[in-house]
């Protein structure tokens, strides 16, 4: 079967999935708003080599493109990004699954692949990349089927188009190593139940692509660095080999990610959002690997099913393990959401009697409702803080005129911050989180998100912010009276006594 009959037999399956998808993202949809890092982009006027740094020059392709510095147009490329999920999801359940897909499992695969919170929540609120991250998706599923019909015979040209797809995903965003890993680790580990012939082989083709596929990425990338003069300042971030503590235990912290993650463990006050769902599904999926032990015969098959399984569940962080960090969140474990679709999948194919199998329908049914739960009240939960950050600006900015000051001639200084109060509404990495409080104010931030409620405020230099923090003993903390003045050089608003990292963000020396 091709690819488009594949598509005109399960149409109504890819609809309905697709159909969940877009009820997940509802309230987005419904009520967009400028999350952080957004304030940004929404508003850019000239080129910013942000993307570039961060090795993500896929991105500064497809903005170039689209022309305009890359400004993202909302809503739009929020629908965009989960069509092209959805396609990703298709060509990944045809390369998998192929002429003995199951209607019913492949529902919940799809479905649950382009639902899950933790992942698509936290990617997909950054609407100034969530398309662009999407054709990511659908670029590392395309070169996934090419390189399997590669393996089986397909030529050297097919393995030219699976190597090309696979850079311009990694150029895009680095996490999509992970999701070529975990899309190899699943047809290995069905490949091993169902005693496919030459596994070996595949495996080693596929290690040697991906691998080819990140020099080559990264290659490009130093010659990028070295064109324009800078490097990557994500490196000593993530990196996490030569932390205090030394090797092993950055190798037990990654390790311990793993079950930190699949397993919804919170830690130190860090909860995994949605995690219930990928803790059912990882219970679930242990279970299921347990009876197919029993079912196996031999140690050398029970070892070879426990190695898969075990291949299967850490890929979605083969990357971090490479790096040796845990510092991971759920818009960087995008294959996550890959093995946990596969993994409900085949745990629903497997159950032969009928009652089981419609209490494993009622339970993964169950779960897709949770998600598209999670998914909204997250979404709730940023228009919330967007709604309390368009309060203060507009707030702020009539004090400011009302006291006749002209905010057009003049910078202004944002002292401290303005925090909104704990309502015990979820919290997902920014999702949620407000631009006058993240990184203890950050006046740069504060002034872009000033511009997209039409103030067209200039964001002070080091030097500036210096001078007006002379003057904040005389001042009281807004909205009182005397919490806004000006000065030759700025206009002063001092929302909170800022704090260390206020200092270190703003770049302005304690004294």
């Amino acid at each position: 079967m091709n690819i488009k009959e594949y598509i005109k037999n399960y149409k109504k399956v890819f609809l309905s999935a697709c159909l969940f998808s877009l009820l997940c993202f509802c309230y987005m949809l419904v009520k967009p708003g400028i999350s952080i890092d957004e304030e940004t982009w929404i508003q850019i006027e000239k080129p910013f080599a942000m993307w570039l740094v961060q090795g993500r020059w896929g991105i500064d392709i497809f903005n170039f493109l689209s022309m305009d510095q890359g400004r993202y147009a909302p809503v739009m490329w929020d629908i965009l990004a989960i069509l092209s999920w959805n396609a990703a999801g298709v060509l990944f359940s045809y390369t998998l699954f192929g002429d003995k897909v199951k209607k019913v499992p492949l529902f919940f695969f799809q479905a649950y692949l382009c639902s899950l919170p933790f992942v698509l929540g936290e990617m997909f609120s950054f609407s100034m990349f969530s398309f662009q991250i999407a054709l990511g998706m659908l670029s590392v599923a395309a070169a996934f089927l090419y390189s399997v019909r590669a393996a089986q015979g397909g030529g050297k040209r097919v393995w030219v188009a699976a190597l090309l797809f696979l850079v311009y995903a990694f150029a895009v965003y680095q996490a999509y190593i992970c999701v070529y890993i975990t899309a190899v680790a699943v047809y290995c580990f069905k490949a091993y139940l169902e005693k496919e012939d030459h596994l070996v082989y595949r495996i080693c083709s596929w290690a040697l692509l991906c691998l080819l596929g990140i020099g080559i990425y990264y290659g490009v990338h130093i010659i990028l660095m070295k064109a324009v003069g800078t490097s990557s300042y994500l490196t000593d971030n993530y990196v996490g080999w030569f932390e205090e503590g030394g090797i092993l235990k950055a190798l037990f912290m990654a390790v311990a990610n793993i079950a930190r993650v699949s397993f919804a463990v919170p830690v130190a006050g860090e909860t995994i959002y949605g995690g219930e769902v990928i803790r059912i599904v990882t219970l679930a999926f242990l279970i299921f690997v347990i009876c197919q032990l029993v079912k196996e015969k031999g140690t050398a098959r029970k070892a070879g099913v426990l190695f898969y399984a075990f291949v299967l569940t850490a890929a979605p962080f083969a990357l971090f393990l490479a790096l040796g960090t845990y510092k991971t969140h759920g818009r960087v474990l995008l294959g996550l959401s890959l093995a946990g679709a596969a993994e409900l999948y085949m745990m629903l194919i497997c159950i032969k009697r009928e009652n089981l199998k419609k209490a494993g329908i009622a339970a993964a049914a169950y779960l897709l409702f949770l998600n598209a739960k999670n998914m909204n009240m997250l979404f709730y939960s940023a228009n919330v803080a967007y709604e309390h950050d368009r309060t203060v600006a507009n707030q702020v900015m009539y004090d400011i005129k009302k006291l006749g000051y002209d905010y057009h001639s003049k910078p202004v200084v944002f002292l401290g911050m303005e925090d909104m109060d704990e309502v015990g509404l979820p919290v997902s990495d920014t999702v949620g989180s407000s631009v006058f409080a993240w990184d203890d104010g950050n006046i740069a931030r504060m002034c872009n998100f000033m511009k997209t409620e039409g103030y067209r405020v200039t964001a002070p230099e080091p030097s500036v912010i210096q001078s007006a923090l002379e003057l904040k003993s005389r001042m009281n903390i807004w909205p009182q009276e005397g919490s806004i003045t000006e000065t030759e050089e700025s206009i002063i608003v001092f929302f909170s006594e800022p704090s260390e990292k206020w200092y270190t963000i703003n770049q302005v020396e304690r004294k």
